[in-house]
């Protein structure tokens, strides 16, 4: 029953954490399938500053902060993507893109991703000057006007973002008026780059490459107003307008509402026996982390009773969990300040990092080498610094160094064989992207990370070679899913080669390719924009 849990939760935002927390504490057996990055949509929030008790602290630490305690009470996690579910039966199954598990109790926190507006252009200019994420991308914007359509507290939250880079922010509200809580909108008086048009929307957007014009539609009146960028300049649109409920995985199991979203009753319970949902992804008035979290204990509290109520009445044993030794906790965090009070502790990589890094590097089957290719470049005194540290950590890695960068920094890696696995990182690997590099020398060291049959058969099925380049920035929470999928396919396939690129340190690709938002995939000439997981990456390069 290794592969059976009391309950799985499927989503690592606020509310699959919470229900994590509660359900761990009451020594369940329970898993957290994330398909991108835990925590969320609260991970692109800068500031989190109306969560009972924490006072200002940026959602990807609140998201931080609760996954270890989730961790702490012994909750496990795995980061693969849910593509099947057979909920109607007493035993749920669950297939993942990293293996099939059982669960007696399943919570839906699936949450919801950003809509789009629909407005002409949008989908043409995604990527080049109409955005979704301003964590992700307000810097491609600094210093021009910003355009920000929604009325939500979302749009006031970001557009207080994105008047730090632009040089004007127009809040686009088709309403007359806010439906933020008058608190936030009362904070827009503080920002005087900020104005708001009321009653207005955005009828279209065009240009050549780049957006440089836009109609705006007063919904009194009836008149539009041609916006038009000074020659040879562009400006940005970012939609914040409402979200739209994840519940295409299992729409045709779970009862919805018209707008798509789960109906729970009191105890977050389906109408499904045994199926929760929580969070976003449920009805409600109020889409903020603590009703997030909230829902997450009350179905937490609901799917343990459940569990409960299964093992006694079908005899199933109580499941082997690994139990939280306090004591081992202890003393890893006791070695850990030792190091760093021995000066161990690096600017790149911690001394807590390290540890856990052991068990990685435990797990290579063959050894693998990095090659810095370096020149005289800021990137490369970067790069340097860090597979200076690096290299320390594990006798399975190599590092050799070479001075034929020629431009593009890199650190290149390479199979047991000395030949090259096609995989380039040209940026340094650290915030959001660590994890995208160590996960490459898995891969390529072996056994890398399970696949699909249907994926690995998507692979298979590429029948070009294909040169891949990802544009990426350290600051986005949605570049790593790209980064990863692409070098895992790479790993496996000698003749797709992933070049990774920090944006930041490459303006002529930026310039050539007029991007103004990440992640961006380069294959060939074509480029696509926003987030895609391994099997969409797959088709783009089988279907050429």
């Amino acid at each position: 029953m290794d592969k059976m849990y009391d309950a799985v939760i499927v989503g690592g935002g606020p509310a699959g954490l919470s229900a994590a927390i509660y359900l761990a504490r009451a020594k369940c057996k329970v898993l957290v399938v994330e398909k991108e990055k835990v925590g969320g949509q609260i991970t692109i929030t800068a500031d989190v500053v109306n969560y009972p008790g924490t006072g200002k602290v940026s959602g990807s630490e609140l998201a931080a902060q609760m996954e270890e305690q989730a961790r702490g009470f012994g909750a496990e996690f795995v980061e693969a993507e849910v593509i099947g579910l057979k909920l109607g039966q007493e035993i749920k199954e669950l297939e993942t893109t990293a293996g099939t598990v059982e669960a007696l109790s399943v919570i839906l926190a699936t949450g919801a991703n950003p809509r789009k507006v629909g407005f002409y252009g949008e989908k043409t200019f995604q990527g080049r000057g109409v955005a979704y994420c301003a964590t992700c991308d307000a810097e491609f914007f600094t210093g021009m006007d910003i355009f920000v359509i929604g009325g939500g507290l979302a749009a006031v939250e970001e557009s207080m973002f994105l008047s730090r880079y632009g040089k004007s922010v127009t809040i686009l509200v088709r309403s007359d008026k806010f439906r933020a809580p008058q608190t936030a909108v009362d904070a827009l008086a503080n920002y005087p780059n900020i104005k708001v048009r009321f009653n207005t929307v955005v009828e279209r957007v065009g240009g050549e490459t780049m957006i440089s014009y836009a109609d705006f539609r007063d919904e009194v009146t009836g008149m539009v107003e041609h916006y038009m960028a000074k020659e040879g300049e562009t400006f940005g649109v970012f939609v914040f307008a409402g979200y739209v409920p994840n519940t295409g995985l299992f729409r045709e199991q779970i009862t919805l509402n018209e707008q798509g979203y789960v109906i729970t009753n009191e105890e977050k319970e389906t109408n499904v026996k045994g199926v929760f949902a929580a969070g976003d992804v449920c009805i409600k008035t109020l889409r903020q982390v603590v009703t997030a979290v909230s829902d997450g204990a009350i179905a937490a509290v609901a799917a343990e009773r459940h569990a409960a109520g299964l093992h006694d009445r079908l005899k199933i044993p109580a499941f082997a969990r690994a139990e939280v030794d306090a004591k081992r906790f202890e003393q890893r965090k006791t070695s850990i300040e030792k190091a760093e009070a021995e000066g161990n502790e690096t600017n790149f990589i911690s001394a807590e990092i390290r540890e856990q890094l052991t068990a990685v590097f435990d797990k290579f089957l063959t050894p693998i080498k990095i090659v810095g290719h370096y020149d005289d470049s800021d990137l490369s005194r970067e790069l340097r610094g860090f597979m200076d540290e690096f290299a320390d950590l594990t006798d399975k890695v190599g590092y050799d160094v070479r001075a034929d960068a020629d431009g593009a920094p890199g650190l290149e890696i390479l199979r047991s064989d000395d030949v090259s696995s096609g995989i380039t990182f040209h940026a340094v690997p650290g915030g959001h992207e660590f994890n995208s590099f160590i996960l490459a020398l898995y891969n390529v060291a072996g056994p890398g990370q399970e696949l699909r049959e249907e994926t690995r058969e998507k692979i298979e099925r590429i029948s070009a070679p294909a040169d891949v380049k990802v544009l990426m920035s350290l600051s986005c929470t949605m570049c790593p899913d790209v980064v990863a999928a692409v070098q895992r396919i790479a790993a496996e396939r000698s003749d797709v080669r992933a070049e990774i690129y920090d944006i930041r340190y490459f303006p002529a690709l930026k310039e050539k390719y007029s991007i103004m938002s990440v992640p961006c995939m380069i294959v060939g000439e074509e480029l696509y924009f926003g987030k895609k997981n391994i099997d969409e990456i797959a088709d783009i390069l089988g279907n050429r």
